[in-house]
This record gives C-alpha cells, sequence and structure tokens, in this order.
C-alpha cells in the first residue's frame, strides 16, 4: 500500500501535476457519535484534509448494552467509509498520552485496534506505551495497514535536540511511521524541530511526524509537512494548540509563505458570470487569501497581457469569445487543451527554470462527471447536438467513457464530418436533424437554447431506459429539451450551470492543488441565483 504519510521531502508533496509545498493534513474526529453528525456536516470539515483520524478514545457508545468495544469501533467506521473515501487512522490515545482513554484497559484498546485492522483501516496509531505483549499482538495481526508507533511527551522536559530521542526512536522502531509530539515552551522550539527533522532524515529511512504541541507549537503546525488539524463543526480539538485548515492558510499567508494570487475571468458580456462566486467561495472556506474576478474584454489585448505578466498573477477562466485567441499568450498546451483545441483553463506553473503559463481544458471534465453521476444509467449509446467547441468537449468525454455508439446531430453535415474525423476511435453516426437520429441513453446538447423548439424534439431520441440529458446553453434556465426530458421519470437532467460548476471545481483543483469545498460552494451559488 502506497502511503501518504511521508518525510515531507518536497517530492513526497506534490499533489498535483502543478503543485509542491502542499502539506499533508490529517482531520481529528472527535465526535462521540458519528451516527449524530450530519453527512453534509462530515462533508465540510473533509475539505482540505487528505486524511482521517478517528480518535476512538472520544467514542461514547449510545448503547450501555452493546457487547463489545468492537463493535462500536466496526458500526463507526462503517459510517465513516459510506461518507467518505478519504483513508483513515485509527487511534486510541491514553490519558497519559494526552488522550481520554483509560491506560489501564489494555484487553479493550487490543479489541478495537483489532476490529479497526478488520475494517480495514490505512493506518493504526499505536502507543509505544503498550505493553510489549499488546505491540506484539497488533504487529502479527496488521495486515495491510501501516502501523504508526507515536510518543507524547507533555512534560515540556523533552526537547527536541537531546539524546533522548535516539531512545524513542529505537522503541518506536516497530512501527512503519514514526510519530513524536513533544509539548513546547517557547516558540524556538519550532525551528529545533526542523534541525531534529533535517538531522533524522540524513539517518534513517523510515517515516517521521514530528509536532511540537501547545500554543507555542503552532508554528509547526503551519510549517510542517504533516499537519493533525481540527474544524470549526467539530465539538473540540483532539491536542492543545490544534489549527483548522483554514487557520494554517491564513497563518502562512501572515507570515508571507502563501502570497495572495489574482484570478480571473476572461471573456465578452460576462457581467453575469457565477465564477466569481464559487472561486471566492472556495477559496474563503479553505482560508486561501486569494481573490478571482471578472475582467470583461472584446478581444485578447496588451491589458490581458499585463495581466499574464503580473507576479501575482495565479489563473484564469477563459470563455467565450476567447478559447482560441488566448492560446498564443500561454508557454504550452494541455493534451486536453491540445486536443479540443480550446483554453477555458490558465495554470502557473512555476520551476527552476522559471514561471510559466499552460492552457488546459476542464469543459470536457464538466461533461464526463455529469455523465458519471448517473449511476443507473448504461452508457452505450449517446447523441451530440452540433460541431462547435461544447460538441468536441462533449465527444472527448464520451471517447474518454469508452461510449460505443454515438449519433452527431447538426444541419451542416460536413461541419460535422470534420469533428467526426477528430475523434476517429468513436463509432460516430452524422444525421442533419433529430428526427433521423436513434435511441439514446445520453443526449448533449451544445447549441443554443432558442435553436429547438418542442416541435423539432421526437420522443424516440429518449431511450426508454435510465438516461441522461446535458444541456450546455445557460438561459433560460429550463430549455425545451430540459422540458421534455424532464418528463421522463427515467431521466435525470443536467443544465449549463451544472456544468459550469462541475468543471469550475476541476479549475479549482488545478489552480490550488485543493479538493474544491462543493457543499460550500453551491451553497453560495443558492443564494447569489435567488438574489439575481
Amino acid at each position: 500500500m502506497t502511503s501518504i504519510l511521508s518525510n515531507g521531502t518536497e517530492e513526497d508533496l506534490i499533489s498535483t501535476r502543478y503543485h509542491k509545498h502542499l502539506q499533508t493534513f490529517i482531520i481529528s474526529l472527535t465526535f462521540p457519535d458519528l451516527s449524530t453528525v450530519a453527512t453534509q456536516d462530515l462533508t465540510r470539515i473533509s475539505y482540505g484534509g487528505q486524511i482521517w483520524e478517528l480518535r476512538a478514545d472520544f467514542l461514547r457508545s449510545p448503547n450501555s448494552n452493546e457487547a463489545s468495544k468492537a463493535n462500536l469501533v466496526t458500526n463507526q467506521l462503517q459510517m465513516l467509509r459510506k461518507a467518505s473515501d478519504l483513508p483513515v487512522i485509527f487511534t486510541i490515545r491514553t490519558v497519559s498520552q494526552g488522550g481520554q482513554f483509560p491506560d489501564e484497559a489494555v484487553d479493550e484498546a487490543l479489541e478495537m485496534i483489532l476490529s479497526a485492522i478488520d475494517e480495514g483501516c490505512e493506518y493504526i496509531d499505536v502507543q509505544v506505551s503498550w505493553p510489549d505483549t499488546m505491540r506484539e499482538a497488533i504487529v502479527n495481526a496488521k495486515r495491510q495497514s501501516q502501523l504508526i508507533a507515536s510518543i507524547h511527551d507533555w512534560t515540556g522536559e523533552v526537547k527536541w535536540a537531546d539524546d533522548q530521542l535516539e531512545q524513542y526512536i529505537t522503541a518506536a522502531s516497530f512501527g512503519d511511521i514514526l510519530k513524536l509530539s513533544l509539548l513546547a515552551s517557547r516558540m524556538e522550539e519550532c525551528h529545533d524541530l526542523v534541525e531534529f527533522l533535517r538531522r533524522y532524515r540524513k539517518a534513517y529511512a523510515k517515516p517521521m511526524i514530528a509536532i511540537a504541541m501547545g500554543q507555542e507549537g503552532q508554528l509547526s503546525r503551519m510549517m510542517g509537512p504533516i499537519s493533525f488539524v481540527t474544524h470549526p463543526l467539530l465539538p473540540r480539538s483532539s491536542a492543545p494548540g490544534q489549527l483548522s485548515v483554514a487557520q494554517v492558510h491564513q497563518g502562512l499567508h501572515i507570515i508571507g509563505q502563501l502570497p495572495k494570487r489574482k484570478f480571473f475571468i476572461f471573456g465578452n458580456n460576462i457581467a453575469h458570470s457565477l465564477s466569481p462566486t464559487i472561486h471566492n467561495a472556495a477559496f474563503a472556506e479553505l482560508g486561501l487569501p486569494h481573490d478571482y474576478s471578472i475582467f470583461q474584454t472584446p478581444q485578447m489585448d496588451d491589458k490581458v497581457h499585463e495581466i499574464l505578466a503580473q507576479p501575482d498573477f495565479g489563473g484564469a477562466s477563459v470563455t467565450f469569445p476567447h478559447k482560441l485567441n488566448i492560446q498564443p499568450m500561454l508557454d504550452s498546451l494541455s493534451p486536453s487543451a491540445t486536443k479540443l483545441g480550446a483554453v477555458n483553463t490558465v495554470i502557473v506553473v512555476e520551476s527552476p527554470s522559471g514561471r510559466k503559463l499552460r492552457g488546459d481544458n476542464t469543459d470536457w471534465l464538466g461533461i464526463l462527471q455529469c455523465i458519471q453521476s448517473g449511476h443507473n444509467v448504461q452508457c452505450e449509446t449517446a447523441t451530440v447536438i452540433g460541431s462547435g467547441g461544447a460538441a468536441r468537449a462533449a465527444l472527448f468525454a464520451l471517447q474518454n467513457m469508452g461510449v460505443q455508439r454515438v449519433a452527431v446531430v447538426n444541419r451542416s453535415i460536413s461541419n460535422a464530418e470534420v469533428v467526426c474525423k477528430e475523434f476517429s476511435s468513436l463509432n460516430t453516426e452524422i444525421y442533419d436533424s433529430l428526427t433521423k437520429a436513434p435511441a439514446s441513453n445520453i443526449i448533449v446538447s451544445c447549441i443554443p437554447a432558442d435553436d429547438i423548439t418542442e416541435a423539432d424534439i421526437p420522443a424516440h431520441v429518449f431511450a426508454n431506459r435510465p438516461g441522461i440529458l446535458i444541456e450546455m446553453a445557460y438561459r433560460p434556465q429550463i430549455t425545451a429539451l430540459m422540458e421534455v426530458a424532464g418528463r421522463l421519470p427515467q431521466w435525470t437532467v443536467y443544465g449549463g450551470v451544472d456544468v459550469l460548476r462541475l468543471q469550475a471545481y476541476a479549475q479549482f483543483e488545478l489552480w490550488t492543488g485543493w479538493r474544491a469545498p462543493i457543499t460550500v460552494i453551491e451553497k453560495a451559488l443558492r443564494e447569489q441565483i435567488a438574489r439575481a
């Protein structure tokens, strides 16, 4: 099993094609019972995190007659797995190590840990303070789980320069990963921690998580490659000095390690674009200091070139009519932008050779994710209406899904032929009218909404089984195709705003390296649309 946890070298921290220096955030769950937590709250807590830590010493069984602690562990882990696909660290922290579990309850702790292993927890925290026999039993039973050998010193007397740490490292040698947490009494000890890690990495290959605990150690939580974090929706933090993801980012910005970047949307007639709402809500949720704004322009001119050249330029969305004519201003194109012949995303790539601008395309990802959301839809046949840039994005998405048969409907057969040749791996059929097209269970409309009325829509094009309609037009909110498909009980309908949202989430992740906080964005969008 590949470990997300590492020694924290620069190479280990690459989370996307474009981003380095991103921390690994471990979210410590301190709920007494996950069954009482709303799914949307757990989802929101997860944003910015790559790993859960289930603090089992905080768990309280709602059923006093429960037969064993193992059942409690099984139930809680199954609820967490159902709500999230993030890997899990299972932790029982005893009172002497700063937790709530009785130190003497060794048998109960072992029972719970073995249950967590049975449930396939990716990581198991094992205190070095546990008896040798208990640690040996866990090592022998661990299967695919990786063991984190943990030591917490709350006296404040052990320092990062002490020779005593060598004894700790030896005692924790049974672990696949070592975790060493010392209470800091002054902020300078955070700098001592960095020096300790440098010495450790030269002498040992095994990954080490090192934390300076307490208020004086908060700098280590901001600067460390791996940080345990809390969230405002949690009942409490799992340790003193713990920060949220947003607080870490805010702190990094204050000390000059996370500069503010300016993001834009370039286009014409875009005064009512929802993109600023999407991205500014996402920046705020994760505590990122960035700003996204509209730059309306009829052409790609010197003003755009000046924006691109600014050192605080962070990236851009590109919409009509500039998806082609922005390309000469860029240093490179992604494979998808090259294939589609259009750029809707500009990414800043920092490298040893300097700052470069790369064009990408996420339009097709918005379409792809709409299709993939239809869990009961068999992706066998599809119809694409139109032959422009949006149609190319639809065909690219269908090609990546391996759809067997695609009907392309366009008034100009010759234009459709040009597009279909670009996607020769697809089995395409061309029609000049929707009335001639076969039945499909995926329909993507890529033409202006007023180009088609209900009278132009034959009933037979909607397959008599679960299907998906994707309407790329933004206005009106309900088009003729959406009206017809909406009457079919087995069909799911997505509008242009849905595709906009999904492709924008992909943009956010390309720009920042972080998962888009979708529930927060969608709430902001609902409020913005209601005000419009």
